[in-house]
């Protein structure tokens, strides 16, 4: 596909019905964005740092080899956000206070979870056993919330740059315990419900059928996983990972060290072909308790390679500058020609 003959397109994504419009010819032909540019902060002066430990709220868990608690020696570590978005208790707040319908204090679960040791090396450029390190954590930390029995839903992202809105250059991950079921994961729900009504059949797994028999934004594939540029992409080089395997949740997943293969290729290519753009990733899983509906667990990788405009913050329509099809002949796990 030529993008300097493209048409515009509007493509609906099969799982939401969200439409986006595919604009590709509207940005030059692209090849790799210009450089990040990244947060500067000196190592003696993060606390994220190793030997900072005691700079952080005190750790809820942590990956290391021999015993001990807030010290070195930790390959991941998670504690409470300092600053948190949503909070375990509300201060001052007795069994008097009432609260309108339209208003409640923001109870849940902010968490850091600081997937590297090292200042200046996300886990990807560490390699696959530090990236497995960092998805074992996710899901101990997404099964600590199901059984405290207090969360619905337990959303797990990345920040990687100032312009995905990073808040510290140390690599971290950041956990949300929310109270209620996100009004996206409902919106993929029903999606996943109205695909096959009835039927016990998935609309991803069809998708991920159908993105293997075309090629055509195919990025990288292995026995259980695969990755791929989105039909209906919202943003430049959006790829998503999805187990081939029909699986509802993250946490069950019994192939997280082929994932963390699959997920640090992705990301170096991203780094080297792309000039290591700024990124948001999210798992989209399924809620942790409640009546069992059609889902497929997901992680999407969203690069900011370009700005937001008043047609995607006013109206919530995603315009997209490059084609999916050439997104993924540029991350392909096969150099392109």
């Amino acid at each position: 596909m030529s993008e300097e003959r493209f048409s515009p397109e509007f493509r609906r994504d099969p799982i939401t019905s969200e439409w986006v419009v595919l604009a590709a010819g509207r940005g030059k032909r692209p090849g790799a964005p210009e450089p990040a540019v990244t947060e500067t902060q000196p190592e003696e002066q993060c606390p994220f740092c190793p030997g900072h430990e005691m700079e952080t709220p005190p750790e809820i868990s942590a990956c290391r080899e021999e015993e001990g608690r807030d010290c070195p020696g930790w390959t991941v570590r998670v504690f409470p956000n300092k600053f948190p978005i949503l909070v375990s208790q509300v201060p001052g707040a007795g069994a008097e206070q009432s609260f309108s319908p339209d208003l409640k204090p923001a109870l849940g679960t902010s968490e850091v979870i600081v997937d590297t040791p090292e200042h200046g090396e996300p886990p990807w450029m560490r390699g696959p056993a530090q990236v497995l390190d960092m998805l074992n954590t996710y899901r101990d930390r997404i099964l600590a919330m199901k059984e405290e029995g207090r969360t619905a839903y337990v959303h797990i992202i990345r920040n990687h740059g100032l312009a995905a809105a990073s808040s510290l250059p140390h690599p971290h991950s950041q956990l949300y315990g929310l109270p209620f079921i996100p009004s996206l994961i409902d919106m993929e729900l029903d999606g996943f419900a109205q695909s096959r009504p009835g039927e016990l059949s998935c609309i991803l797994c069809d998708i991920v059928l159908k993105e293997i028999e075309s090629g055509e934004r195919l990025i990288s594939l292995s026995e259980n996983f695969i990755a791929f540029s989105p039909f209906a992409s919202r943003l430049p080089y959006e790829s998503w990972i999805v187990p081939r395997r029909h699986e509802m949740r993250f946490e069950e997943c019994e192939h997280l060290p082929e994932m963390a293969e699959m997920m640090t290729g992705l990301l170096m290519r991203y780094h080297e072909r792309l000039g290591d753009p700024a990124f948001n990733y999210w798992i989209h899983t399924y809620p942790l308790h409640g009546e069992l509906r059609p889902f497929h667990w997901h992680l999407e990788i969203l690069p900011r390679t370009t700005m937001l405009g008043g047609l995607e913050m006013g109206a919530g329509v995603w315009v997209n500058i490059v084609a999916p099809e050439s997104a993924a002949r540029l991350l392909r796990a096969v150099s392109p020609q």
